[in-house]
């Protein structure tokens, strides 16, 4: 049975104070700054409407619903080709003064895929957890294993290639 009007949404303004800063970066780290907003406000309607069917841990069930909104925003060709550049060419964290370091983790990360880079941001910069991760992706903690497994596999591949040297072949005379 449902809590009360009042109740409810006292228990609403209660889960917003707590993950709206989480969800709308969450967000703009997908679809940067000027949908966020958007991604965040139908994310937080969904939780509205399916307050009683909210899990215990809220964050994992609500960064799956916004990558849900995400997904049904992109799903024109044109919007998903300039999220794709957007991921590519985007930087997340730190800028340091010697960003040398950064700027081989940056052309490694725009080689992956989006699948690579979806499962590396979850444990990475959303700090979950693989069964957590797994959640928002709608897999099973496993597959979630197995794929953030091989993307980190792929990464290092990719910043072997990028920080590497280019040293040219010489013959040395004798």
């Amino acid at each position: 049975m449902r809590q009360s009007v009042a109740g409810d949404r006292e228990r609403f303004s209660g889960l917003f104070e707590a993950y709206f800063a989480q969800v709308r970066a969450f967000a703009a780290r997908r679809v940067g700054g000027d949908l966020a907003e958007e991604v965040t406000a139908e994310t937080f309607l969904v939780a509205w409407q399916r307050l009683d069917a909210m899990p215990s841990e809220p964050l994992p069930w609500l960064y799956g619903v916004a990558r849900n909104v995400i997904q049904r925003q992109l799903s024109a060709a044109a919007k998903q080709t300039m999220a794709r550049d957007l991921m590519s060419r985007e930087r997340f964290g730190p800028v340091l003064e010697d960003d040398s370091e950064h700027d081989a983790l940056w052309r490694a990360w725009g080689q992956l895929g989006d699948s690579d880079r979806e499962v590396l941001s979850l444990i990475v910069w959303e700090e979950l957890s693989v069964r957590d991760a797994a959640r928002v992706l709608g897999v099973p903690a496993p597959v979630c294993s197995v794929r953030l497994h091989r993307a980190r596999r792929r990464l290092e591949r990719h910043l072997r290639k990028t920080a590497a040297p280019a040293i040219p072949a010489t013959k040395e005379a004798t």
